[in-house]
């Protein structure tokens, strides 16, 4: 890689390698392994811009398979036909394999499942056009041909392909468009943040039933950054509930009065994961190009949380 700018040599390649931890980057550059401009330097070299870095070797957890292996793990398939499958992932599921997640994912279920999937995203994303997080439940539309595949990419980036998700949130956001833009956070590599300089992000959110201390939101998304609607969320102080990450339970809960405060404990008691959920998908077929929309039921977890915040109503919420 070349080097644009000045920068510790360390910040540098967390920058570039997320997945790393920075212990196992420090044991990287004491152990020789990385070179700027043909030479060893210390972790904490100033590069000037210019410079050429080699890695040498690389850590062998971090280092992704070649290929995604058909494994059989069982798939909720919502549709299917020539050019494209509808997937209801669970949460827990990943869905390519990666640096740590080397098998066990979506991806892995698809090859099994399916004869022929799109090799546009390459070998270790058959068929993914868009993705999941792990803990996020939901639908997904999957490409079988290269040439749906570019059809529905095409529907992302004019937004003609519709993701409407619901999420259960503390607090009690307002009916908005969240437009603020998002990278990497600035001192935890692990999360995003909304940054200057950041990729433009836009959710649009609308309040289903608001609550204390929690409330049900619908988020509509314009574009597609990791994160999104847990980053956008939780700048705005109302987290997802359950969001490991940017989630903030304990602080929220010292804020609000002891009955809110024993109420919120019972409704987290329900998710082990963010409540976050892909409720609706809308696309326009690559091959008949008719609309089409799919929903998703909520999951268990989700709707005991649901339940336990708005005790008189969630049977008609469920329905929205």
């Amino acid at each position: 890689m070349e080097e644009e700018g000045a920068d510790r040599l360390d910040a540098l390649l967390s920058d570039h390698y997320p997945q790393w931890s920075r212990t196992r980057l420090k044991d990287l550059l004491s152990s020789g392994q990385v070179l700027v401009d043909g030479r060893v330097r210390k972790v904490s070299h100033t590069l000037q811009g210019g410079e050429t870095i080699s890695v040498l070797s690389f850590p062998v957890e971090s280092l992704p398979p070649e290929r995604v292996i058909p494994q059989d793990i069982p798939l909720t398939v919502l549709y299917q036909d020539k050019w494209i499958a509808v997937i209801d992932k669970p949460a827990g599921l990943t869905v390519h394999p990666g640096a740590g997640c080397p098998d066990g994912t979506m991806a892995n279920a698809l090859a099994f499942r399916f004869s022929q999937l799109s090799e546009v995203n390459g070998p270790l994303r058959p068929g993914i056009v868009h993705r999941l997080d792990r803990d996020t439940s939901g639908l997904l539309v999957v490409a079988l041909r290269d040439d749906a595949h570019r059809h529905l990419a095409a529907q992302l980036a004019d937004k003609s392909l519709g993701r409407t998700y619901h999420a259960m949130v503390w607090g009690q956001p307002n009916d908005e468009r969240i437009e603020a833009p998002i990278g990497r956070h600035p001192t935890d590599r692990i999360r995003m943040a909304v940054v200057p300089g950041g990729r433009t992000a836009a959710t649009n959110v609308r309040v289903l039933q608001a609550g204390a201390p929690a409330s049900l939101v619908e988020c509509c998304l314009e574009t597609g950054r990791t994160h999104q609607i847990r980053v956008h969320m939780a700048y705005r102080g109302c987290p997802v509930i359950g969001d490991p990450v940017y989630g903030g339970a304990q602080d929220y809960m010292t804020t609000v009065p002891p009955m809110e405060r024993a109420q919120g404990r019972q409704i987290l008691s329900n998710v082990a994961r963010q409540a976050l959920h892909a409720r609706r998908l809308r696309l326009i077929h690559p091959g008949s190009g008719k609309t089409m929309e799919f929903e998703s039921p909520w999951p268990d977890d989700f709707a005991a949380c649901v339940r336990h915040a708005f005790p008189g109503n969630a049977t008609e919420l469920s329905g929205l």
